[in-house]
């Protein structure tokens, strides 16, 4: 996905503003950075949407926002979304980025900024861009039926993606599916039950797997088996285990399925992206104009890194754990001897646990500088997560005993390259750490640790410093921002514990 100049101003500017001021009250700096780098480039909106092109620089402004490294990654970046995994048992981090640390150690509150406002902002204003597009595409007039419907499969799409990240986080939400208008009346809006935001959720994702191309995932672009992973994902995050089940049935066994696991597993994340059947979904990068700084400040500065938890739930021979982990002696680029701390030349110090994070860096290089400009793809939807959601939709829907359900473990297991031995029988500790060790580092296991409501018992037993000082969990739900309860005051109730 190519992403234009943002330099112009555009008629999207007026409603994200809008937004911003009436709907989320985001004021001020926080409105205007993001809007900088908005890439619609068309100055008047009496004047846009007249072709197939401008319709086309809509959708990809609903792309963007994944651009922002709460979501990925983004250049200047002194971390990223994978600081997410942190906030789990499988790392830690000694990095006060986006307050990810302070969530880390069970200490935020809804003053805190960082990922706890920012990801209500970010997640809003994405779904503000697919509003405005949805809200206006019908006005190109030449344009082909099934072009506009593919656009709208899109929009959906994302708009569905970005409402699941937010009601995960903050559960209750209003539910806003227009665009701002001036005579609006946001301030009464109300947060809807997450009953009724998840319903809304799976209405665009029934919608965008209708409009979708049934193809492989190439250029940025969703597609139908990624809208489908997505309902399942969605499903299994509201414990509706017999329709998740059967919503990742109806891609993998589908003759005509696109997707198959990878035989590299390490390339999923460096070296072997392209075209690659296993992704489903990414956030694409190209260096040097569109990059990030991930191999600095995973693979050099390494401030977020694994736990012992994580290293001791591989089974022996896994070589995941390998292809996952620098542990003391692997091959390493900042030292001729190996992964160890004398004679290393990498920006920061090998962590406490003498363990640093290997998935998606470019173990070649020596980056110690930041000079090298980073542009893996950001790799949110892949196969080998459709095929363990279904295995474990199946075995909490009482279908455990069904052959398809133990063939989906047992062919991640079995990729070629990993070739671990087949389980005979799915119990829930092993489909869940199959999970944990074939997703690991990949920001998935915060979420799956609440939609289990284990997080409780698994957060605190985890340390996060050199003297074994325990993490203390706060709540399932991140606290709405300060900044958005006060201007909702006596509309909105905060969430339980802030």
């Amino acid at each position: 996905m190519t992403f234009l100049n943002h330099k112009k101003k555009n008629p999207m500017k007026t409603y994200i503003k809008l937004i911003c001021l009436l709907m989320l009250g985001i004021l001020g700096s926080s409105c205007k950075k993001t809007l900088d780098k908005d890439p619609l480039a068309n100055p008047d909106s009496a004047n846009f949407w007249k072709t197939e092109g401008e319709a086309n620089k809509a959708l990809i402004a609903c792309y963007f926002k994944l651009k922002e490294p709460i979501f990925s990654n983004g250049p200047g970046q002194s971390g990223n979304s994978l600081y997410w995994e942190a906030l789990s048992d499988n790392a830690s981090n000694t990095s006060n980025y986006e307050s990810f640390d302070l969530v880390m150690r069970g200490e935020h509150n809804s003053a805190t900024t960082g990922i706890v406002s920012k990801s209500f902002t970010f997640g809003f204003q994405g779904v503000a861009y697919c509003n405005y597009f949805l809200a206006n595409v019908d006005r190109v007039s030449v344009m082909a039926e099934s072009t506009r419907n593919k656009m709208k499969g899109e929009a959906l799409f994302l708009r569905a993606y970005f409402y699941n990240d937010l009601t995960q986080l903050y559960g209750d939400l209003p539910l806003i599916l227009k665009p701002a208008t001036l005579d609006g009346d946001f301030m009464k809006t109300p947060r809807s039950p997450k009953a009724d935001v998840v319903a809304q959720i799976l209405k665009d994702l029934d919608l965008a797997i209708s409009y979708l191309p049934a193809t492989a995932y190439t250029d940025g672009r969703a597609v139908k088996g990624a809208a489908i992973a997505l309902k399942t994902r969605v499903l299994l995050n509201n414990q509706r285990y017999a329709e998740a089940a059967e919503t990742a049935w109806s891609l993998i066994g589908d003759a005509s399925n696109p997707f198959r696991l990878s035989g590299n597993y390490s390339g999923l994340f460096f070296g072997d992206q392209i075209n690659n059947k296993e992704i489903m979904f990414s956030v694409q990068f190209k260096a040097p104009d569109d990059y990030h700084s991930l191999d600095q400040v995973i693979g050099g500065r390494m401030s977020v890194f694994p736990t012992v938890e994580l290293r001791n739930a591989y089974e022996p021979g896994d070589p995941r754990l390998k292809m996952t982990i620098f542990e003391a002696g692997d091959p390493w680029a900042y030292n001729p001897g190996g992964f160890k701390q004398s004679g290393s030349t990498a920006e920061g110090q090998i962590p406490y646990t003498n363990m640093a994070f290997k998935k998606w860096v470019n173990t070649a290089i020596n980056n110690a500088s930041g000079a090298t400009l980073s542009d893996q793809h950001m790799v949110k939807i892949r196969y080998a997560d459709v095929l363990l959601m279904y295995a474990e939709a199946m075995f909490e829907s009482g279908q455990g005993g069904d052959i398809r359900a133990l063939k989906a473990l047992n062919d991640v297991r079995a990729r070629p390259g990993v070739n671990m031995p087949p389980k005979a029988a799915l119990t829930r500790d092993i489909i869940r750490n199959e999970r944990r060790v074939e997703l690991a580092f990949e920001g998935l296991r915060y979420n799956d640790l609440i939609r289990w409501k284990i997080a409780d018992q698994v957060i605190p037993s985890v340390a996060y410093d050199s003297k074994g000082t325990k993490r203390k969990f706060k709540s399932f739900l991140f606290p709405i921002p300060l900044g958005q309860m006060d201007i909702m005051k006596g509309v909105w109730t905060q969430n339980t514990g802030f």
